[in-house]
């Protein structure tokens, strides 16, 4: 029974992303912002510093495929950009310490690499034409608020959940 938490918390959010996106109205703050969560790259992150190297790399790939396939009309950037992103911080956790609120700012930076990576490969292949000032205005610092509130609220759960899951297996 154990085994399925973390695959059923993982399809959750990655639902309730795009449920997140159709609840949040565009005009909820009386701004012209892009609000866009990125829970399921949160959730790698802790996985694969919390949990398992191998476990956060799989799920990395399983879900950045399934974005790709259900979101997006480039395949494989996604499933590119969260496990060697995740893996990244993984790696800078074992420089830096393991408290939360490093944990917490390492995750704002992976979405912040993640959506700078997302950006520029959209940019170098044509499929955006906005300008970076447009870019970090509108979406980038609107995205990084919604996701840091995400962090604030479950970076103690996750933690906990995380571990435990670690040490049951």
């Amino acid at each position: 029974m154990k085994r399925l938490i973390l695959p059923t918390l993982i399809t959750f959010l990655f639902v309730f992303e795009s449920v997140f996106v159709d609840i949040l109205p565009p005009s909820l703050f009386g701004v012209d912002r892009l609000f866009i969560p990125h829970f399921v790259m949160i959730a790698i992150i802790f996985i694969m510093i919390y949990h398992n190297h191998l476990v956060g790399l799989l799920y990395g790939l399983i879900f950045g495929l399934l974005f790709d396939v259900v979101y997006t009309e480039i395949t494989g950037v996604y499933m590119f950009a969260y496990p060697v992103i995740s893996y990244i911080l993984s790696k800078a956790v074992k420089i830096l310490q393991t408290n939360i609120f490093i944990i917490s700012l390492l995750s704002i930076i992976g979405v912040t690499m993640l959506e700078f990576f997302i950006y520029g490969v959209n940019l170098l292949i044509g499929f955006t034409d906005m300008p970076i000032t447009y870019f970090i205005s509108k979406r980038l610092f609107s995205t990084l608020v919604l996701n840091s509130v995400f962090v604030i609220l479950l970076c103690s759960p996750f933690k906990r959940l995380f571990l435990k899951l670690a040490v049951t297996e």
